[in-house]
């Protein structure tokens, strides 16, 4: 397994805040991506997950403004931010949502890039749908993506963000048949739809392509706006070591993510978390 970062845990410093956040009280940073992979070379870790919404449009972006030397570099699409952003595919129901995921898959492949991750739907417009008639729906669009996908030699690895249980992201994978297709493992989203996080995490180990790893704190309420507070990997009461564990036996060698989300009212340092975060991962990879 590889070390790595997704941008989403930097997202207070771009301007998004999630509901209950106390804002960053420095500048906020430009839709460019050379404070984070400042930030994440200096770590030495080895992956760069991008979340595009921090980016410029893809057809703008060039080789050299994701130049992060030996960092490897690539891009996770489908977070709504801004307000007007899409939700992933929006549940399947917006084909402008599926073209614009068609923009960033050519972008990732005209730029060399090897898996991509990307969402599906989201909390805030999942709904009460029937999880089956959802994936459902997702099939065709998901097939459609994943052959675009394959025709520039990118996987594309479907995030558990909020929307699809363990087990209904597995029988989305299986439905779609598409060897070029996976999974982004979410340890935190998992216990939000009410999987286990050790037991989805087994489920969805054999089609793992990236791991965004969260750690929380105590809460009675993983559902409250935004999600459980985050915390540095190891400081929190998320079973990591047992999920990596399970990882670790399914031949799983991807990059380890560590992403911050929900951050609280307090004040706090999200670059001191991702230090210790890395810091605890290294311990363990």
């Amino acid at each position: 397994m590889r070390t790595g970062i997704d941008s989403y845990s930097y997202h207070r410093r771009y301007g998004e805040l999630r509901p209950g956040e106390a804002p960053f009280l420095g500048p906020t940073w430009p839709l460019e991506p050379s404070p984070v992979i400042e930030h994440a070379r200096a770590l030495g870790v080895d992956e760069l997950m991008l979340e595009t919404c921090y980016l410029p449009e893809p057809e703008d972006i060039t080789a050299e403004l994701l130049d992060g030397g030996d960092l490897r570099v690539a891009f996770s699409w489908g977070h709504p931010w801004p307000d007007d952003a899409f939700h992933g595919l929006e549940n399947g129901r917006r084909p402008e949502a599926e073209a614009h995921l068609a923009r960033w898959i050519d972008a990732a492949g005209r730029l060399g890039q090897s898996v991509m991750r990307i969402t599906v739907s989201s909390p805030a417009v999942r709904g009460h749908e029937p999880e089956d008639e959802l994936v459902a729906r997702l099939v065709a669009p998901i097939r459609r993506a994943a052959d675009r996908a394959a025709g520039v030699g990118l996987a594309l690895a479907i995030e558990n963000h909020g929307d699809l249980t363990a087990a209904g992201l597995d029988d989305l994978v299986a439905r779609a048949q598409r060897a070029n297709l996976g999974v982004t493992l979410d340890t935190v989203n998992l216990i939000r739809l009410g999987d286990d996080m050790v037991e989805g995490t087994r489920r969805l180990a054999p089609r793992v392509l990236v791991v965004q790893m969260k750690d929380y704190l105590p809460t009675d309420d993983v559902n409250q706006a935004g999600g459980p507070v985050c915390t540095a990997l190891g400081a929190g009461v998320a079973p990591l070591e047992q999920v990596l564990d399970v990882l670790a036996t399914a031949g799983f060698t991807g990059p380890v993510c560590v992403e911050i989300a929900s951050l609280g009212a307090g004040e706090v340092d999200e670059l001191a978390l991702l230090e210790q975060s890395i810091a605890w991962l290294r311990e363990r990879l």
